[in-house]
């Protein structure tokens, strides 16, 4: 026959701790577990860290490349320049011109002036190994600073150690000159039987070689003092008097 426990007058205990009975202390052994620290180079995505120094580092080489490129054609610029450093085309006016010539009451309040020039300029390129390239060329003739007459010229290539001839005729067909130009002119045609004038020249250019060229810059040619006789006042034509006239050729490079 089956026996039973006696009762011993104390509660039963069954899940969680009865009242006033103390829950059990947590065990001074438990495993320690330290959290990682990020890496700064392989922060979490989620947080757009890592894009944005990916990016940084990206554009700075793009900028150190871009550096250098820029630098490295400048040098190669510079040392082409130094060796194949071009001179300025030779302008020399070896003939001038002028026809049908005829000041309008040259002392009267509104003096104009009718006129047929041509002139002829010798050209030459002293470079060996550079062309020269010439556009929006212009030729005119001047008195005492004041346009009398210009005119567009044709474009033209000249290769190096090469020399050519450039013809313009300018007219002016009863043209407003002023007092002190007509006086001016006048009198010159009175006390030394001659008139000079000024031949002026511009034009983009650009030298070049096969493998090099350097860019397009303004040239400005000036001739002074062309003296062409016309005796007196009633003469209506005359040529250049004295020597060809060599010019003054600045080029803004």
């Amino acid at each position: 026959m089956a026996t039973h426990p006696k009762p011993t007058g104390e509660p039963v205990v069954l899940g969680y701790p009865a009242a006033g009975i103390a829950a059990p202390l947590p065990s001074t052994t438990a495993y320690t577990y330290a959290t990682p620290r990020p890496d700064p180079y392989y922060a979490d995505p989620r947080t757009g860290a890592a894009f944005s120094a990916n990016h940084n580092l990206l554009l700075y080489r793009i900028l150190i490349a871009a550096a250098v490129a820029f630098l490295l054609v400048g040098f190669i610029s510079f040392f082409l320049w130094l060796f194949l450093r071009p001179s300025a085309p030779v302008f020399i006016v070896s003939s001038a011109t002028v026809s049908a010539f005829n000041i309008s009451s040259p002392y009267g309040p509104s003096p104009q002036l009718s006129s047929s020039f041509n002139l002829a300029l010798n050209v030459s390129n002293p470079n060996k190994k550079m062309g020269v390239n010439y556009f929006h060329v212009a030729a005119a003739v001047a008195y005492d600073g004041v346009i009398l007459a210009e005119t567009a010229l044709s474009p033209f290539y000249q290769e190096g150690r090469t020399f050519t001839t450039l013809q313009a005729t300018l007219t002016t067909r009863q043209e407003y000159v002023g007092l002190d130009v007509a006086r001016g002119m006048s009198r010159d045609r009175a006390t030394s039987g001659a008139v000079r004038f000024d031949v002026i020249v511009e034009a983009w250019v650009w030298f070049k070689t096969s493998a090099w060229s350097t860019s397009s810059s303004v040239m400005k040619v000036y001739c002074e003092g062309i003296s062409i006789s016309l005796i007196n006042e009633t003469v209506t034509s005359g040529s250049m008097a004295g020597p060809t006239k060599q010019c003054q050729v600045n080029i803004g490079w």
